[in-house]
């Protein structure tokens, strides 16, 4: 079975091969404008200004952030990330759409050309974001997969652009991983909540019952 796009990467920066180019703005500006897939032709870091929890970022802070990016065009189907792969990147949407999928036997590599035990819980749109936890924790692991759907436009960020602006750009560094880890508390919190009214209906359901 083929690997994902970001278990290939992985493996390209351990083995100390050239992984895709960083986003190059002034290349990067025509592409974007003249892309019909595209919904909009902003620059990379007019996109990143719309991100909220980039708020704190000064736009030329945010020049410097998209210089450490890479970019990606994915086709329809393709797997960005496979559930049980180790966490390696954060992805912003660009364009398009993206599939999280959970495959609900928990294979190791999780087939997802089969529509069998494979369950989408959500699709994310432009302008939100996904893998973050891998940013944060070492070695972590995928609990879903990543499939691009009918296409999408990507900016990734992986570990080694982390470590390279922590040591050139310290300031920019620490906004970034404030930031994410404004996103995992958000997600945390949003968890929390819905098991809380899960518990609450369980606990009606109960009651109903006795």
């Amino acid at each position: 079975m083929a690997g994902s796009y970001e278990s290939e990467q992985r493996a390209k920066i351990l083995s100390g091969e050239e992984v895709t180019e960083n986003v190059n703005i002034s290349t990067l500006k025509y592409f974007w404008l003249s892309n019909p897939r595209l919904s909009s032709g902003k620059n990379i870091p007019k996109f990143l200004r719309s991100i909220p929890v980039l708020g704190n970022f000064t736009d030329n802070e945010l020049r410097i952030l998209s210089r450490h990016m890479h970019h990606r065009s994915f086709g329809d189907g393709e797997v960005i990330f496979r559930q049980n792969d180790v966490g390696f990147g954060f992805y912003l949407l660009y364009g398009g759409h993206v599939d999280i999928m959970v495959n609900v036997r928990e294979e190791d590599v999780p087939d997802m050309s089969s529509d069998q035990d494979v369950t989408r819980i959500l699709t994310l749109e432009s302008g939100e974001y996904f893998g973050e936890l891998s940013l944060l924790q070492e070695h972590s692991v995928r609990n879903a997969s990543a499939v691009s759907r009918q296409g999408c436009e990507l900016l990734g960020l992986f570990k080694p652009d982390v470590d390279q602006l922590i040591l050139q750009y310290p300031v920019i560094a620490a906004k970034l991983l404030q930031s994410v880890s404004q996103i995992i508390a958000n997600r945390f919190y949003s968890l929390s909540r819905e098991v809380r009214e899960l518990k609450f209906k369980i606990s009606q359901i109960e009651k109903a019952q006795v």
